[in-house]
């Protein structure tokens, strides 16, 4: 699991930083029935992360996401971004 509060030692980027950066957009997530999903809000106190489904950026994908809104581990979703 990744600690998302400690400064990355050899590049010294911040991973809550980048991630409140990212909010608002897309980024590919395995656990979304469209293989898509798009960061709503990210509380860095709890490091959890409000997601909801979007469709598929493909023709042949679901276009059809869950509508709802989701929590998912900060980490989880940092990793979906940024790794």
């Amino acid at each position: 699991m990744i600690d998302l509060k400690i400064q990355d030692q050899f590049d010294g980027s911040n991973k809550v930083e980048e991630l409140k950066a990212v909010v608002g957009q897309t980024y590919s997530d395995n656990y979304s029935s469209t293989g898509r999903s798009k960061l709503v809000s990210y509380d860095p106190e709890e490091e959890i992360c409000i997601v909801e489904e979007v469709a598929s950026e493909y023709k042949l994908g679901n276009q059809n996401p869950i509508p709802g809104h989701y929590g998912r581990a900060a980490w989880l979703v940092w990793n979906g971004f940024f790794y």
